[in-house]
């Protein structure tokens, strides 16, 4: 399904050019629950959901709304039967959303920290108990991080504590409805930092570590358990930030490092590098919230220097340069014009995959697999004249084209 979807988006490139959407902001209805800070938010679907949170008389809450793009709505959903709470985690799993942790009220001398955890089936509109976070102690965590990779989430770092923090990472199994640590977050303690997942990699850093900001990221494989430190984060140091991702990028929006901020970074996981792209029109701001459905990020709410906000944008990514490539992935091709074969030369991590060869009608003229970074293509018996060479990475996702012309 991928394929088609993109087939028909190439040929649209080959016809018309990128949409006049690239790289921009369009602001959507703001979100139905008022003015809201430190909620949680994630996607099902062709659904986005965000919950709980502060408003502007300092109340926490438990709600949950949805929203639909197709019509630009939202619709309250049924309430978590549990605690109010802020600076929770939540994330998608297959058809299910969860909820868990954090704080009960916007007072911390007041409140409690929270561990429980809860399963949301959109399908039935319902809530249900699940095991309870067991880190820091098995008293409960808030500001922490939360992902999914391989089918199962993760809760990374967190608050303990006035001046508690932790590095723990803990997996939870929702077949199972089971916790098992991991092997902690190498960066030490640390809160309000960010995480996104790119092919099953999170991404996971910055926040602040007793009061102090980073701009570290580590990436995390959840298939072997393993970190690995990666270039630093290319802005300034800063937490409370917010994070969603779209195909083979993740993107870092929001965030304090002193003053708001409304920058969007835009991190290529084959290349590696950070690109800052359109910043978020609605204003600086943190504890905001961001999610993506299908090729388009959400994100909105959170609090400005003139108090909490509840604005929402969505935001279509960059496409082609122009019509014919995309040079979003650094790759070589030589030479070109190719007389009988050229090679092609990708970065280090994008091994396996296909390509495709489209005509200037949009037609896919030939299609083949590869395994390696650097693989040579061969002509045939393709007539003279320009195509478009599409790469597509192991899970189908589109990464990248290049106009070639053959003599």
């Amino acid at each position: 399904m991928h394929k088609i979807v993109l087939a028909a988006s190439l040929v649209f490139f080959l016809t018309n050019g990128w949409s006049q959407e690239e790289n921009s902001w369009d602001k959507k209805a703001s979100f139905d629950g008022l003015k809201r800070e430190k909620a949680v938010a994630f996607s099902i679907g062709e659904y986005g959901y965000v919950g709980c949170g502060v408003d502007t008389a300092e109340m926490t809450h438990n709600d949950l709304w949805q929203y639909d793009p197709a019509l630009d709505i939202w619709t309250q959903k049924a309430s978590m039967p549990a605690t109010e709470r802020r600076n929770a985690v939540g994330f998608a799993v297959g058809s299910k959303g969860y909820i868990g942790t954090g704080f009960s009220l916007d007072d911390g001398a007041l409140g409690e920290k929270l561990k429980d955890f809860w399963e949301y089936d959109p399908m039935g509109n319902t809530w249900s108990s699940k095991a309870d976070y067991p880190g820091g102690g098995d008293t409960g965590i808030y500001q922490a991080t939360a992902f999914v990779a391989l089918e199962k989430g993760y809760v990374a770092c967190g608050k303990i504590g006035s001046d508690a923090y932790i590095n723990e990472l803990w997996e939870y199994n929702p077949t199972s409805d089971s916790w098992a640590e991991r092997t902690p977050f190498p960066g030490g303690d640390r809160y309000q930092l960010i995480s996104f997942v790119i092919q099953d990699k999170a991404y996971v850093g910055m926040g602040t570590d007793h009061d102090v900001y980073r701009k570290d990221i580590y990436e995390y494989d959840a298939a072997t358990n393993t970190w690995e430190e990666k270039d630093d984060f290319p802005g300034t140091e800063r937490a409370r930030s917010s994070t969603f991702s779209i195909g083979i990028k993740g993107f870092v929006v929001f965030g304090t490092d002193g003053g708001l901020k409304d920058e969007l970074w835009e991190y290529n996981y084959y290349t590696e590098a950070w690109t800052l792209r359109s910043p978020f029109p609605g204003g600086g701001r943190f504890n905001a919230i961001a999610f993506s459905i299908g090729d388009k990020g959400y994100a909105g709410l959170g609090k400005e220097t003139s108090g909490k906000k509840q604005t929402f944008y969505q935001y279509a990514p960059a496409g082609p340069l122009s019509i014919y490539e995309d040079t979003s992935i650094d790759f070589e091709l030589y030479p070109n014009p190719v007389l009988d074969q050229a090679t092609i030369v990708l970065p280090k991590k994008l091994t396996q995959g296909e390509y495709w060869i489209i005509n200037l009608q949009g037609q896919i003229v030939k299609k083949d697999v590869f395994n390696s970074s650097q693989f040579i293509i061969n002509r045939d018996a393709l007539s003279s004249g320009f195509y478009q060479l599409a790469l597509f990475d192991q899970h189908q996702q589109f990464v990248g084209t290049k106009k070639i012309a053959l003599k």
